[in-house]
């Protein structure tokens, strides 16, 4: 997607980048995390994303497409933790030209957990080409929730 550009997060960011993070969650994790547990997880004010964004060991991207932040990414070393596009967004390329720069980002081995019954999520990374490994928890907001380890085979 030419009209694209990726870039490292800035501070002033933040809003927007919690506001895509609340919107994507809340469309994928309808039913299987509680809203309200999304929503405070998103706040904008919430130390984590100052903590994320000073951490030298995590890598923390936006998208832009036309000078609006679409999309966001956060990595730490070769994991994915975190890839959301503004759900207004969604089936226009933008997650999977992200994805892609990512995985160029992380090098060999790229890995990431997807919240099982995060249907659409599971069928972008299997067609991405990523293969389902084992069963893993994962915690949002301090609670466990049953996901799936994704790979790339390398």
């Amino acid at each position: 997607m030419s009209d694209l550009s990726i870039r490292t997060a800035e501070p002033a960011d933040i809003p927007r980048i919690a506001e895509i993070y609340r919107d994507a969650r809340l469309l994928a994790y309808g039913g299987i995390v509680p809203d309200a547990d999304v929503i405070a997880s998103a706040a904008p004010d919430r130390p984590k994303w100052q903590e994320l964004l000073a951490d030298p060991d995590v890598s923390f991207f936006v998208a832009e497409r036309g000078g609006q932040i679409v999309a966001m990414a956060i990595m730490e070393g070769t994991k994915l933790e975190s890839l959301h596009v503004d759900p207004a967004a969604h089936g226009g390329g933008i997650g999977r030209s992200f994805l892609a720069f990512c995985r160029q980002h992380a090098g060999p081995g790229m890995e990431l957990y997807c919240l099982a019954g995060n249907d659409r999520a599971i069928g972008f990374y299997r067609k991405a080409g990523m293969r389902q490994a084992e069963d893993v928890d994962q915690v949002i907001f301090g609670n466990v929730y049953p996901a799936h380890r994704f790979v790339y085979e390398d």
